[in-house]
């Protein structure tokens, strides 16, 4: 698999929508958080886009 993109979303909700299509369409999707400060205080949630190599398209 090669990883295609990193979406940054805030909310929840909208990250399971953007899931959806993008599994809808072929991608394969998976979670992603890490620390936004040094503190740890804030997190930023994303989204990991990966499409597969072998499949043409």
């Amino acid at each position: 698999m090669k990883l295609v993109a990193e979406i940054n979303i805030a909310k929840l909700e909208d990250r399971k929508t953007v899931t959806a299509i993008l599994h809808e369409n072929g991608y394969t999707v998976g979670p992603g958080k890490r620390k936004k400060s040094e503190t740890g205080k804030t997190i930023s949630y994303f989204l990991k886009v990966y499409t597969d190599e072998d499949i043409d398209e």
